[in-house]
């Protein structure tokens, strides 16, 4: 869509991303200072209230679900940055798989104070600070994560991914309290698992409600993708022939010059890639276009 002046090409596919970018960003930056107030408040009360080492804090699954979160959060903020600043969000697939591996591991926090802790011990599940970490904090990461756009489907093997941290926390602590033992110098046994239960039926319960959970999260995402790219689709008319669907290239080139680096131009493959199924014109006339219109920019703005 031009310009008023018509001196700009058109770029409503890149625009069309930023509004998404800068709510992402907003929930990255929220996510951050959330769970590390999260996470101090949960040492100091294990160093001044307990009177016990500030790791101890982090023996509770809760501690490092928000660490974890912290840490994807992290990772996520400077490709949010330049998200905005280029009207795309793109994140490479490792960062993509970490985020929704936090979004997870927080989720089940939050899913297991709701559906159980909250009827045994409502004090523990919202009392000060655990309102942020049970609640608060894995809403926030769950809103982050699906206004990211990846443009990627999860599959079945991305969901056991997403309970990685889960089983690793699981096994550990397993080893700590039900081998080691609190005597020899293990954990304390926190979520009374061999009181109340056993290791044996708590395993597979935990990896069933995080495996449910990822799945769902899984679920979600992909729903909102294939909508999102279903809207953009509608955005483009059946009737564009060959000459506009290269002049949207040429405009995209322009935007990228415009946008990025010298050194660290960003061609939109997947975009191109999908203009050229959609209206039958070569892939690679769209490349050139698009280099034809980076070029263009380049030169009149130097």
């Amino acid at each position: 869509m031009k310009t008023k002046n018509n001196t700009h090409p058109r770029e409503y596919l890149t625009l069309l991303l930023r509004r998404r970018s800068l709510i992402a960003l907003c929930c990255v930056i929220l996510t951050l200072i959330l769970a590390f107030y999260g996470i101090i408040e949960g040492v100091n009360k294990t160093t001044i209230v307990l009177h016990e080492n500030g790791f101890m804090s982090f023996i509770y699954y809760t501690m490092v679900s928000n660490a974890f979160a912290a840490l994807s959060a992290a990772f996520v903020f400077p490709f949010a940055v330049e998200g905005v600043r280029k009207k795309r969000f793109i994140l490479p697939k490792w960062v993509a798989l970490m985020h929704f591996t936090a979004t997870v591991t927080i989720a089940v926090t939050m899913v297991f104070v709701l559906a159980f802790m909250s009827w045994a011990s409502p004090d523990d599940a919202f009392g000060g600070s655990n309102f942020v970490t049970h609640v608060i904090c894995p809403l926030l990461i769950l809103v982050s994560f699906l206004q990211i756009e990846t443009g990627r489907l999860f599959t079945w093997g991305d969901r056991l991914i997403g309970i990685a941290v889960c089983f690793v926390y699981l096994a550990v602590y397993v080893i700590e309290v039900a081998i080691v033992g609190e005597a020899h110098g293990g954990w304390p046994d926190i979520y009374r698992v061999c009181e109340f239960t056993s290791p044996a039926l708590a395993i597979p319960a935990f990896l069933l409600l995080a495996f449910g959970v990822s799945t769902a999260v899984a679920l979600i995402s992909n729903r909102i993708t294939k909508k999102r790219n279903k809207k953009t689709y509608l955005l483009w008319k059946d009737d564009l022939d060959p000459i506009e669907v290269r002049i949207e290239a040429f405009g995209m080139g322009r935007a990228a010059a415009r946008s990025d680096e010298d050194n660290n131009v960003q061609i939109p493959y997947d975009i191109l890639t999908t203009l050229s199924v959609r209206y039958g014109v070569d892939r690679e006339e769209l490349m050139r276009a698009f280099v034809k219109g980076l070029t263009f920019e380049q030169r009149d703005r130097g």
